[in-house]
């Protein structure tokens, strides 16, 4: 009887341990081409900050939906159009405007530990959950680093990207808890992004309008 009860005890103790990912089964990876744009905003601006190997929107026009979130919630993993706070005494040199990706809602516990992002406790489980440089995660980088085949400079500059994320304060974050109202923003490619881990969370009337997708060229 007595080990029985022992058993459950450590059964009950272990499944309040295992805390479930967190996962994103809605927002896809791939950038929607808009074809058609008669009545859109169309903003042109270099957001590097994006990229995610590919320059999904490196010089390309982006089509801003301004009444999404009059009518609809601010969700995780949608891209927004925002205004960047105004930093007084920083060393950061922001746009008026840029964009990046919803991470934490209001209410929401977030932290960063190593380049891998956690809310609430669990991990993010998705393609925008942990750091990236170019497309890459840091265990990426330090694999493509060894490869033979590139040349010693492509390699040393891979090497070094993995070497300053590990090093970076920006992803390694304390928990912090997000206010009402306000998000969490995270550029795609964590090496060129300034966002909501160097300058904190953005109200909401920061949100200028949901990013739909980009031009065809």
């Amino acid at each position: 009887m007595r080990l029985s009860v022992f058993l459950l005890l450590i059964t009950v103790l272990l499944t309040a341990c295992t805390v479930e990912p967190l996962k994103d089964n809605v927002t896809k990876q791939d950038i929607n081409i808009i074809n058609s744009v008669e009545g859109m905003n169309v903003y042109s601006h270099r957001y590097d900050n994006m990229d995610r190997g590919h320059h999904e929107f490196d010089g390309i026009d982006i089509v801003v939906d301004q009444t999404n979130y009059k009518s609809n919630d601010v969700q995780r993993g949608e891209i927004v159009f925002y205004k960047n706070p105004k930093l007084e005494n920083s060393k950061i040199n922001l746009s008026e405007n840029e964009i990046a990706r919803i991470i934490a809602l209001p209410g929401e516990k977030i932290r960063i530990d190593k380049g891998q992002i956690y809310i609430n406790g669990r991990k993010l489980d998705t393609f925008y959950g942990q750091a990236h440089r170019l497309g890459m995660n840091i265990e990426e980088l330090q694999e493509a680093a060894r490869r033979s085949d590139l040349a010693d400079n492509i390699r040393n500059n891979f090497s070094n990207n993995a070497k300053d994320f590990l090093k970076s304060k920006e992803t390694n974050l304390k928990e912090i808890k997000v206010p009402d109202e306000h998000y969490f923003i995270v550029g795609d490619d964590w090496f060129r992004s300034a966002d909501s881990r160097h300058f904190g969370t953005i109200p909401k009337d920061y949100i200028l309008g949901k990013v739909l997708g980009v031009v065809k060229k």
